[in-house]
C-alpha cells in the first residue's frame, strides 16, 4: 500500500514515532543531523553577516521543528509551514519565536509570504510524490527574494551512495510486505536537473554520511562515526554521500 506524503504524518502516533525512533538517541538520522547542524548554522551565519537588512527565514515542511528550532535564533524572523497539524504541534514545543502554520501551499498559496531571504527544505523531496516536487519548488521560488535569496534543500537518499544496494533489497521485500516504507532516492545529477528546471542554480553542495547506515547498528558504529565525521562537508566525494545538502539561488 502506498501512503501519500500528505497522509503519512497526520496521525499523532506516526509523529511521535518519527521523533522517538527516526530521530531518537543513537539513531543514524540523529548522527547525520549532528554533522549537518553546524554546517547549516554556519551557512546562515555567513549569509546574515553579508546583509545589512533583517533576514527572514521560512522552514518549509518544518515537521517537528528540528531544523527550525536550530535556525530561528540566527535570523530576525522565522516561519514554519507543514501540512500535518500534529507535526506543527510538536514543533511548537521546540520553537521559541517562529510563526508556525498548517496547510498546503499549493492549495492555499496565501500561506506563503513574499521575499523570504532563506528557505530551508529538509527531507521533503524524497518523501513527497515525484510529480509534486517541481510544483512545490516553483512555488517556493516565487516566494524567495530575488536575486540574492537562498534555498537550502537536502536529499537524504543518494542513489549513487553505498546505501543504494540496501534500498534495492528493501524495495524487493517491500513488494512482498507492502509496509509503505519510504524508499525513494535521487542522484546528484537528477537533483540538480530538478532544481535547474524549477528556477534554481546550485552554488554549493555538501555531503554527509559515506558508510552504509547498517554499520551504525553493529560493533563498528564508533568507527563508522569517525569516518563519516572526517568526510562530512564540502569535499570532492559529495556525490557519493548518502545525505546531500544543496545551497541554491534563484535564477
Amino acid at each position: 500500500m502506498t501512503i501519500s506524503y500528505s497522509d503519512r504524518f497526520r496521525q499523532k502516533d506516526a509523529v511521535e514515532s518519527y521523533d522517538s525512533k527516526e530521530y531518537g538517541s543513537g539513531s543514524y538520522s540523529t548522527a547525520i543531523w549532528q554533522l549537518q547542524r553546524p554546517v547549516l548554522e554556519r551557512i546562515l551565519k555567513d549569509f546574515r553577516r553579508e546583509r545589512t537588512v533583517p533576514v527572514r527565514l521560512l522552514d518549509f515542511a518544518c515537521g517537528t521543528g528540528r531544523v527550525l528550532a536550530s535556525l530561528e535564533p540566527l535570523v530576525d524572523s522565522a516561519e514554519g509551514i507543514d501540512i500535518s497539524e500534529n507535526m506543527v504541534a510538536a514543533a511548537r514545543t521546540k520553537c521559541v519565536k517562529a510563526r508556525l502554520l498548517v496547510g498546503d501551499i499549493l492549495a492555499s498559496p496565501e500561506l506563503l509570504q513574499k521575499n523570504y531571504d532563506v528557505i530551508s527544505c529538509f527531507r521533503f523531496l524524497l518523501n513527497v510524490e515525484p510529480e509534486m516536487r517541481s510544483r512545490v519548488l516553483r512555488r517556493l521560488r516565487e516566494a524567495l527574494r530575488m536575486p540574492d535569496g537562498r534555498l537550502l534543500v537536502n536529499v537524504h537518499g543518494n542513489s549513487r551512495s553505498l546505501r543504494h544496494p540496501a534500498i534495492v533489497w528493501r524495495r524487493r521485500r517491500e513488494r512482498e510486505e507492502k509496509s509503505g516504507a519510504m524508499l525513494n532516492e535521487m542522484s546528484p545529477a537528477e537533483t540538480k536537473k530538478l532544481l535547474r528546471e524549477t528556477g534554481f542554480e546550485v552554488v554549493r553542495q555538501f555531503g554527509f554520511g559515506i558508510l552504509p547506515p547498517t554499520l551504525y547498528r553493529t560493533p563498528l558504529r564508533k568507527a563508522a562515526l569517525v569516518v563519516d565525521w572526517s568526510l562530512a562537508g564540502d569535499h570532492w566525494w559529495n556525490d557519493c554521500s548518502i545525505d546531500m545538502l544543496f545551497v541554491c539561488r534563484p535564477c
